[in-house]
């Protein structure tokens, strides 16, 4: 490992904290009408309207805003959009997606410290980028629509539920659910689906935490599974970054890990979904996204400052970037 690299959170650390200390430009986020007194859970994460800020000045490099729906879960007084960027050039594509669960700060957070590094990827190669799929979570901290938090004995409903599109794993002609869990749900999977049209997923990234460990892995989800290099890059990236991770042993899930990678899962997930070959549609089978590479960081939150957390997330993303600009479409 380069002492470059060892300096890397630190410095992102630093423009991190300079980053949240100015004013934020508040005029790109009220164009999407977002609620006037819309308040954000007060532990040191950003306003809710400085992320879609700087989300939104991607437009600035030309890059295209799709407001995917209007997230307005029973309960809440205030729709919140759930928005896409993507680079005016179209092809194979990475596609980076957060706050997919509310109380995973770190995620939204790094991506907006990390803009000019996606939008430098962008200039590159064609990107999808979906950085807070749950904003009613991220605002009132619920990780999932209509419950806070994961239990083992209530169905969160979460955003990027993915059954309705993914085979039975023992009736192969059939979706696992008969229906999307939730209209948001419905929404970000149709997306994706009408994207991957003209933005077919070559790599997909998706930013996790989980303030229920206190060591990470790396799920691998693409063609290559644990084998992936880019899922050894990101476990060598998070590691110089402080970030502890479970290298052997299982998940608390059961799933095996191996240096710290764990292959292909069957989770009904929006990343099962862009790793799946075939999905169901209508009754119908079709080509799903099938991307190659889908990575999914589970970083744990529990006795970690978020500061940290989001340098590190950012730390994962300029390295990803990098690496990708340079790698080749397979």
């Amino acid at each position: 490992m380069s002492a470059p690299r060892l300096l890397l959170a630190p410095l992102l650390l630093a423009s991190l904290l300079l980053a949240w200390s100015l004013p934020a430009p508040r005029a790109f986020a009220g164009e999407l009408d977002l609620p006037d007194d819309l308040a954000t859970h007060p532990d040191g994460r950003m306003p809710i309207q400085d992320l879609y800020a700087s989300y939104r000045s991607l437009l600035e490099q030309g890059w295209q805003l799709d407001v995917i729906v209007q997230s307005q879960p029973p309960g809440r007084e205030q729709a919140l959009p759930i928005i896409a960027l993507r680079t005016p050039q179209a092809g194979e594509a990475v596609w980076i997606l957060s706050g997919i669960h509310g109380e995973e700060t770190a995620g939204p957070n790094a991506i907006a410290a990390s803009i000019e590094v996606i939008a430098e990827l962008g200039r590159q190669r064609p990107v999808v980028l979906l950085p807070l799929n749950n904003p009613q979570g991220y605002a009132h901290n619920w990780r999932y629509l209509n419950t806070a938090t994961w239990s083992p004995d209530i169905d969160g409903q979460s955003v990027g539920d993915s059954a309705h599109l993914l085979p039975h794993p023992d009736q192969p002609d059939e979706a696992r659910a008969p229906a999307a869990s939730s209209s948001e749900a419905a929404a970000i999977t149709a997306y994706i689906l009408e994207q991957a049209e003209r933005y077919p997923p070559a790599w997909s990234i998706d930013l996790h935490e989980d303030d229920l460990i206190s060591e990470g892995y790396v799920y691998s989800q693409g063609k290559k599974g644990a084998a992936d290099p880019l899922a050894a890059l990101a476990v060598e990236t998070l590691r110089q970054n402080g970030i502890a991770l479970r290298m052997a042993g299982e998940t608390r899930f059961g799933e095996p890990i191996e240096d710290g990678i764990i292959g292909p899962v069957t989770d009904s997930s929006i990343d099962e979904l862009m790793s799946a070959p075939t999905i169901i549609v209508d009754g119908e089978a079709r080509p799903g996204p099938g991307a190659h590479t889908v990575l999914v960081f589970e970083t744990p939150a529990k006795d970690i400052e978020l500061q940290r957390r989001v340098a590190a997330h950012a730390a994962l993303l300029q390295a990803l970037a990098k690496e990708l600009a340079a790698t080749p479409v397979q």
